[in-house]
């Protein structure tokens, strides 16, 4: 495990790199909020395709597992999702 991997990151550090993970995942989050309330992550609004992605993996599978990839995260709890996906 790296050593900055071992502290607790704060709150905005937190949501910036969950953010971050969907961008990798190429979803757009344009109209996502991401909430961190106490350890616990909220998530709510919309998740897309990123404009001009021709993957075949569906946007439920990224989701899912951007969400696996943030619950394995220093300082989180829980992940609950609010969140509709669109396929278009």
């Amino acid at each position: 495990m790296r050593r900055y991997d071992l502290h607790k990151p704060s709150v905005q550090e937190l949501v910036m790199k969950i953010r971050r993970e969907f961008n990798k995942a190429n979803l757009d989050i344009s109209r996502l909020e991401v909430v961190n309330y106490g350890g616990t992550i909220n998530l709510y609004g919309f998740v897309v395709r990123a404009k001009g992605d021709k993957s075949q993996e569906s946007v439920r599978d990224r989701f899912n597992r951007v969400v696996e990839i943030i619950r394995r995260m220093p300082g989180v709890k829980d992940v609950v999702s609010y969140v509709r996906i669109r396929e278009t």
